[in-house]
């Protein structure tokens, strides 16, 4: 199984929508699945993984962003340094 990006973003948060803009575009360019992370839906998830910020990306089970704006270079190389 590759590796999968997990995504915490929520509505009221004014940086989320310009990552889940970049992680979608990277992920579908190195062919990596998404999963997005609800706040109220996904609470164990969120608490397992110990985030504790949004938006928060989470590559392989762990956290490589929380709470900034990641370049999409610096997404890019979340992702690649997670893959086998």
């Amino acid at each position: 199984m590759g590796v999968v990006v997990e995504l915490l973003e929520s509505n009221f948060c004014p940086k989320c929508g310009a990552v889940k803009e970049r992680v979608l575009k990277v992920a579908k360019e190195l062919g990596v699945e998404v999963r997005m992370l609800d706040p109220v839906e996904d609470v164990d998830r969120i608490t397992e993984l110990g985030i504790l910020t949004s938006p928060a990306v989470v590559v392989g089970g762990k956290i490589k962003f929380a709470g900034v704006v990641p370049t999409e270079e610096k997404i890019r190389e979340a992702i690649l340094e997670e893959l086998p």
